[in-house]
């Protein structure tokens, strides 16, 4: 860590820091146990920083691993710094992925709370183990490494961290950007997880979790709130259109719960919260008819519940 970290007696853009850089990556399930996870992905987030390296060309890096085009000794040398620093976090985040995302919306979460109670970037990114910086500048860089995990990591390993997941991508990607995208358009392969539904109308996530609890995501202000809605692990979670009704299954418990906020009037105010409104029995607990159950929309108030075996049930919401 001490060779690609910046500053240090190496030149920033030089062969041998790349090549450090390169081994770190391409060995790190070698000595993964001697090194601190955190400061390794952040020092190679800081070094994707650079501001030598247009974002075209980081975007181009990420795409195909070739540097496009022609630029100065110094530009070409720092594209290659990137280029090597985006790769060997792939590699690392490919090996470690639960802890790489751990790691993540740890630093991240600091980071938030940090900046809620006042404290600016500049004043913390003085300290030594404050990654704010890092974290402000790197939300790009931040957002490949996640995407890749997401796209190389098994639906089933994804369970275990995807509320993590979508806390970091709701600080990466700018909220704006949903007043013209739609979370599928932003992070298409995320959007693929029974576990995870996005309403455009509230833009509001909802994500499922191992522990039965659903999060649901204001993607304006990233605030979650969570739901206690089952006693195992979800299976699958899905919003109405109008996103006024959730339902959320957990093939454990054979059960589906619907959720729901302010209907007629006051509906036309404020949606509210979502509510718990009854539970249907979906099948029989642990007989695990289905590995990755889903739910459809049949019209704006009948949902049905689809099984691999072939079978689903329906529920007038």
């Amino acid at each position: 860590n001490q060779l690609i970290k910046t500053p240090n007696l190496l030149p920033l853009h030089s062969p041998i820091r790349r090549a450090s850089v390169d081994l770190i990556g391409r060995g790190f399930g070698v000595w993964s146990d001697f090194v601190n996870l955190t400061g390794v992905i952040m020092t190679l987030l800081e070094l994707q920083t650079d501001p030598m390296v247009p974002i075209e060309v980081k975007k181009a890096i990420a795409q195909s691993g070739n540097i496009p085009g022609t630029g100065s000794k110094e530009c070409l040398a720092a594209a290659a710094t990137v280029r090597a620093a985006y790769q060997a976090s792939i590699l690392i985040a490919n090996n470690r992925p639960q802890q790489t995302v751990t790691a993540l919306s740890k630093e991240i979460l600091t980071f938030k709370k940090d900046v809620e109670v006042g404290l600016s970037i500049q004043s913390l990114s003085g300290f030594p183990s404050s990654y704010h910086s890092v974290l402000d500048k790197g939300r790009y860089p931040i957002y490949l490494l996640v995407q890749n995990i997401i796209e190389k990591t098994k639906t089933r390993d994804l369970a275990s961290i995807i509320v993590k997941i979508v806390e970091i991508m709701l600080f990466c990607i700018d909220t704006e950007q949903f007043k013209t995208r739609t979370l599928s358009e932003l992070v298409p392969s995320l959007t693929k997880n029974a576990l995870l539904d996005y309403c455009s109308a509230t833009q509001q996530v909802a994500v499922g979790s191992v522990e039965g609890l659903i999060h649901v995501f204001d993607v304006k202000s990233a605030k979650c709130t969570p739901l206690y809605a089952h006693n195992s692990a979800t299976s699958a979670v899905s919003f109405s259109a109008n996103g006024r009704t959730l339902v959320t299954f957990s093939e454990h418990e054979g059960r589906v719960s619907i959720w729901q906020s302010n209907s007629g009037l006051l509906a036309l105010m404020s949606p509210g919260p979502l509510k718990l409104v009854r539970v249907v029995d979906a099948l029989n607990p642990n007989t695990h008819a289905s590995k990755s159950p889903y739910f459809k929309w049949e019209a704006p108030k009948l949902a049905s519940l689809h099984l691999n075996d072939g079978t689903k049930k329906s529920f007038a919401v």
